[in-house]
């Protein structure tokens, strides 16, 4: 299917709302968008107290603007699999408006009752005319990709039980694998890249955490920055689906706390959560505003690459 298809089904999906339905759909999307932005602003005055930015040097501020725009482009991954998504659910988006609607709702994840995200995404869905029923099939979809997929770090963990590091490089390798194979079996194709696209994101963010805890002063054997990277996504999985933390702010602390706290001291696993929690709400600002300007490509008819939405 070409882009300009794509884009001609996209218009065509508007008819179904009148046009005072979409305004206040869209309003609701962008207030729960801007909701975000203010926490994400509260949040960073916080985290910005918590560090003694005399004692960083230029380098260290170099590492922190690289990981924040590396974590920011680590979003795109997420929005391209929720497309992946929806195009697997029979409802095809463009690449633009998908990375657009995804940017826009993700910081309301910061306003309590970590909810906001997926109803801001939903309102403004449903804005362009997308179903319900899709757009709440498509958040389910996504919720259990990454449920399961931060599940499947686990083995990463094992040398904390004093297995060899290698053993579990391999069984982490081995078990992604078989699920990536049994997801293709089950869902297809499109579902299989959807998955790999969110496993992406979650192997970027444990890396990320993992030079954070580098630049707090974690310990410098990095054969097992895999530990610290797998003990990262699982804690951020327990934060995903506890219900009311917005963001996973509390939650994902004391996970790392208990997981981590035989391999380093307990300031510096917290100084690596404040780091890393600095550089994921500045790279989730960089996402929303690059999900601002793909907004200006979508709205002004710039097509996407073309792609067919029957092949992965």
């Amino acid at each position: 299917m070409d882009d300009d298809t794509l884009q001609v089904q996209e218009k065509a999906l508007t008819v179904v709302l009148s046009p005072s339905a979409r305004i206040w759909l869209n309003r609701t999307g962008a207030f729960l968008g801007l909701a975000g932005v203010i926490f994400v602003g509260i949040r960073l005055r916080h985290y910005a107290g918590q560090i003694d930015f005399r004692k960083l040097e230029a380098g260290d501020y170099a590492a922190l603007a690289a990981l924040a725009s590396l974590y920011g482009a680590s979003n795109l991954l997420l929005a391209l699999g929720w497309q992946r998504l929806l195009d697997h659910l029979g409802v095809p988006v463009s690449r633009a408006w998908a990375i657009h609607a995804y940017a826009i709702s993700q910081l309301a994840k910061y306003v309590p009752g970590n909810i906001f995200q997926f109803a801001g995404r939903q309102a403004i869905g449903v804005a362009v005319g997308i179903g319900n029923g899709p757009l709440a099939k498509s958040t389910a979809y996504e919720l259990a990709v990454l449920v399961v997929g931060g599940a499947l770090f686990a083995p990463l963990l094992l040398p904390l039980v004093g297995t060899p590091d290698y053993l579990g490089w391999i069984s982490f390798a081995a078990t992604v694998t078989i699920a990536l194979w049994l997801v293709g079996r089950l869902g297809g194709a499109v579902f299989r890249v959807a998955a790999v696209f969110y496993l992406g994101f979650l192997t970027l963010s444990g890396l990320v955490f993992a030079a954070a805890f580098g630049l707090a002063g974690g310990f410098h054997d990095f054969a097992l920055y895999p530990v610290v990277a797998g003990a990262y996504v699982l804690a951020w999985l327990v934060g995903l689906v506890t219900p009311g933390a917005p963001a996973g702010l509390g939650v994902r602390e004391a996970v790392l706390l208990f997981l981590l706290g035989g391999l380093s001291l307990s300031p510096v696993i917290l100084l690596a959560v404040v780091i890393g929690r600095t550089i994921t709400v500045l790279g989730d600002l960089l996402f929303f505003a690059g999900g601002l300007i793909a907004g200006r490509f979508y709205r002004a008819g710039v097509p996407a690459p073309p792609r067919d939405s029957n092949n992965a």
